[in-house]
């Protein structure tokens, strides 16, 4: 019999927005794998059980340790990911670590859906695209680019590889009308959520929370409805 791994996607933030059905694939598991903003939506169910914190020094060597110590085992695995596991998490990642096991992933939903709605535009009308994970930088940002050119809003993670005030700088001296309304999303959810809005230029000359979601919202008439 396979052992049992659930990667779990626990919301934005909240508890709030933590699934029934996160919630029973937690109850049913016995070892925890997460980064603390993974644990923070599920702190109330994590009493009794085996939790591995994820830090930036050592997230990949946690999860392998994981993945490799509870696989001849009857240990069901949760493995915590704040928002949507399909959405900037690592999920091919976890795919091949936890090959062997027998996998569930349970969605979440995502800050890009929260900011989506406190923006009010359609995901379907927008390209996502994150800055969380490392890779190829310059294809990223051309990428998003190339999307507003096109008359697409943005919904974007910022991270390290690219702040938000960066990745206005580029927009901005690569074409992008710096009028462009935006809406800084910070720590979506929580008690402390923060949101600032502002245009592209103006994002400019602020210095947001690096962990943020931004949405750069076009005009109704750029859209093909």
């Amino acid at each position: 019999m396979k052992p049992q791994a659930y990667i779990i996607g626990v919301g934005p933030g909240s508890s709030e927005f933590l699934s029934d059905r996160a919630r029973d694939r937690l109850r049913r598991s016995q070892v925890v794998l997460g980064w603390d903003l993974d644990l923070l939506p599920a702190r109330d169910l994590l009493s009794g059980k085996q939790v591995y914190l994820q830090n930036v020094r050592n997230y990949r060597e946690t999860a392998k340790e994981v993945a490799e110590k509870f696989r001849d085992t009857d240990a069901a695995v949760a493995i915590l990911r704040v928002g949507d596991p399909y959405i900037s998490s690592g999920l091919t990642g976890l795919l091949e670590l936890f090959a062997g096991y027998d996998i569930e992933v349970v969605p979440g939903v995502s800050s890009v859906q929260v900011a989506a709605s406190l923006a009010r535009i359609n995901i379907d009308d927008a390209v996502v695209i994150t800055f969380h994970e490392s890779g190829d930088i310059e294809e990223r940002k051309w990428f998003m680019l190339d999307a507003l050119h096109r008359g697409r809003h943005l919904l974007m993670l910022a991270g390290e590889e690219l702040r938000p005030d960066a990745a206005a700088r580029y927009l901005v001296e690569h074409g992008i009308d710096q009028s462009l309304p935006v809406l800084i999303c910070e720590r979506l959810t929580l008690t402390d959520q923060n949101l600032i809005w502002t245009t592209l230029g103006g994002l400019r000359e602020i210095k947001p929370y690096w962990l943020t979601v931004i949405a750069v919202i076009q005009p109704m008439s750029t859209l093909q409805i």
